[in-house]
């Protein structure tokens, strides 16, 4: 990313781009281009924003292949190109053989098949870029990286409590790194303390992040958001009564969506902001009678576990997360 980034800044456009993958840093390449081929000039004339979904392939290219207007290049821009299927990214192959010079064309998706021949062809004359989620542990390098871009820098310990506090997604930890440069003052270094003092808070979302997780069945997003709670020294026992209080709920909005009710007097009924209660019964509809039942049963296993067993917290809460979010059949 680095390094498509410093290209484009030093005003290197290549005609084609195929972008996907991670929002963050997808949308930080997007804006680097449409900055760099339209500058503060033309976009009105020389920018097309076009949707796969509702444009077909010969609409993009006639796009792509129109001289530009009061300025030196086009842009561009199809989103949701992942939503094409092989026959139709296909049809692009003349144009990437021979793209327009006073165009760029930058194409959009959540996904690629880089098997295909499309991209070997883009990969000639353009840019083929998937962005990859973070590992844990690759986030305290990303924190280091982003935080030299931002003129920050960060004591020893900081990155990684950073990372403890926020986890792995790129925009959260971007944004973090952003406060804490303010909160430390202009040119003084971020240290722990900062982190401990500013991101406290963040830490007290990590049981609703958990209680979400387990809601929609995410079984590693919520083991990974339980491992990082208890690095947190989150008590066992009140993420168990969470987790039972969240349930409870979904059993609750699940009765009364059945009985007919309408969702503000479910938000109102259950104790839930109407803005979550279509989340809410989404979630419920994954438990039925019988599921809840045993998740509650499991619910009150582990707490007694947590209270006389001889087991670790986090054995016995890995153990109710599997319990709450069986592994889902291919």
């Amino acid at each position: 990313m680095p390094d498509l980034l410093k290209e484009i800044e030093a005003g290197k456009i290549a005609p084609v781009y195929y972008l996907c993958g991670e929002r963050f840093p997808l949308d930080r390449a997007v804006q680097a281009i449409r900055q760099a081929v339209l500058g503060g000039d033309g976009s009105a004339f020389n920018y097309d924003a076009l949707q796969a979904s509702e444009h077909p392939v010969e609409t993009i290219i006639a796009a792509a292949r129109t001289m530009p207007m009061l300025g030196p290049k086009r842009l561009v821009q199809a989103r949701d190109m992942h939503l094409l299927a092989a026959a139709e990214l296909s049809k692009l192959l003349p144009y990437v053989k021979d793209p327009s010079p006073s165009s760029c064309l930058l194409m959009i998706a959540d996904k690629a098949d880089l098997r295909l021949k499309i991209f070997s062809e883009i990969k000639k004359c353009g840019v083929v870029q998937r962005f990859d989620p973070l590992k844990e542990r690759q986030v305290p390098d990303w924190l280091a990286s982003e935080a030299r871009r931002m003129k920050i820098t960060l004591k020893p310990g900081a990155a990684e409590r950073i990372a403890e506090a926020v986890g792995t997604d790129m925009g959260q930890l971007a944004s973090a790194l952003e406060r804490l440069g303010l909160y430390a003052g202009a040119g003084k270094p971020v240290t722990p303390a900062h982190v401990d003092d500013l991101l406290a808070q963040t830490r007290q979302h990590s049981i609703f992040e958990l209680t979400n997780a387990v809601g929609r069945g995410e079984r590693r997003e919520a083991l990974l958001v339980l491992r990082r709670m208890l690095q947190d020294k989150e008590p066992g026992v009140r993420i168990v009564v969470m987790l039972a209080r969240h349930l409870r709920q979904l059993w609750w909005a699940r009765e009364l969506q059945e009985q007919g009710e309408q969702q503000a007097a479910i938000a109102s009924r259950v104790g839930i902001h109407p803005f979550f209660v279509q989340d809410v019964l989404r979630q419920a509809q994954r438990f039925d009678g019988t599921m809840l039942r045993r998740t509650h049963r499991a619910l009150f296993e582990a707490d007694r576990s947590l209270k006389s067993s001889r087991l670790s917290d986090a054995v016995v809460l890995e153990q109710l997360v599997l319990e709450l979010c069986p592994a889902r059949s291919a």
